[in-house]
């Protein structure tokens, strides 16, 4: 069932401290056509119109044009629009607008924003505050006869669909370049984890190369894990991670170009490490690019580049 945005015409009266009441001689609210006046007091504020167009608002589409007089004895009154769902006390949405004056037709245009407001129907409010001359609040309420629906919000564009290109397993170089023997396998248990790729053992100082043409991704260093380590994303859309890297060796920076083969970094010990390798991780969706997104048993591309 559709909510609309209902604006009937109404006043609100606020009533005044006892003690204000007795000052005046007596305790009766004053009838309603006074304009909200208490005895002794100046009338109090009447919103003389209130309207809302168009009638539907699409949060991220077209403004909604809010149309309001108010008339009373001040001179400027600090006004505000509250837009209320059906049935409910607190506004879903408050538009505070500021001190207007008052006898004036005035207009106040409201574009909302993706996610301010949900689908359905409400009712606007549109509530004027001052002060008399001894400091008590004078309000006015009121509801126009227009009607505004809350539009859901234009479903977002699908994603163009990016091809990417095939890989071939042995299509680069191998990242050691000298003596080498492989160590722990994808999938070793360790103590706190499985193991996330392939372990090189290398002599400390060995060159350490990119397999294929691509860019610096990630360079940084991790204590505790992987020592100093680089991330190459790869031309081919895989990520490339290379662990323990020696501590000085690493010649290249973040956002780099490497050429297959090139040289950049050399075998080490560092970080979480109890003797010199590489450790060697392929990532086929990015390196950490998303929770879905998983490293690969690289040993399978390691014995190919090996020839």
């Amino acid at each position: 069932m559709r909510r609309r945005l209902l604006l009937a015409p109404a006043l609100v009266l606020l009533s005044l401290p006892t003690t204000a009441l007795a000052q005046s001689g007596g305790g009766d609210s004053p009838p309603a056509d006074t304009g909200g006046a208490t005895y002794g007091h100046a009338p109090r504020l009447v919103p003389t119109s209130f309207s809302v167009n168009p009638g539907t608002l699409q949060p991220g589409g077209a403004p909604a044009v809010f149309r309001y007089r108010i008339d009373g004895a001040a001179r400027t009154v600090r006004v505000r629009i509250d837009l209320l769902a059906a049935g409910a006390r607190r506004p879903a949405k408050r538009l505070r607008l500021g001190y207007k004056r008052t006898g004036r037709s005035q207009r106040y245009t409201y574009q909302a924003p993706a996610g301010a407001l949900s689908p359905g129907d409400y009712v606007a409010r549109l509530v004027a505050v001052d002060r008399d001359g001894r400091g008590l609040r004078r309000t006015a309420t009121a509801s126009g006869k227009s009607s505004l629906a809350v539009k859901a919000p234009p479903a977002p564009a699908p994603l163009p669909v990016v091809q990417q290109q095939p890989v071939t397993v042995g299509s680069g170089a191998f990242p050691v370049r000298g003596p080498y023997t492989f160590g722990d396998g994808f999938g070793a248990q360790r103590s706190r984890h499985t193991h996330r790729g392939q372990d090189i053992l290398a002599a400390e100082g060995t060159p350490v190369a990119s397999p294929r043409a691509g860019t610096v991704f990630w360079r940084a260093y991790q204590a505790a894990g992987a020592g100093f380590y680089v991330v190459v994303r790869a031309d081919d859309g895989r990520d490339f991670v290379f662990m323990h890297l020696k501590d000085g060796s690493i010649t290249v920076e973040k956002n780099a170009a490497l050429s297959a083969g090139q040289t950049f970094a050399q075998v080490g010990n560092t970080g979480d490490s109890t003797a010199p390798h590489l450790h060697f991780e392929i990532w086929p969706s990015g390196w950490y690019a998303s929770d879905a997104s998983q490293p690969v048993d690289p040993l399978p591309d390691l014995k190919a580049w090996a020839g």
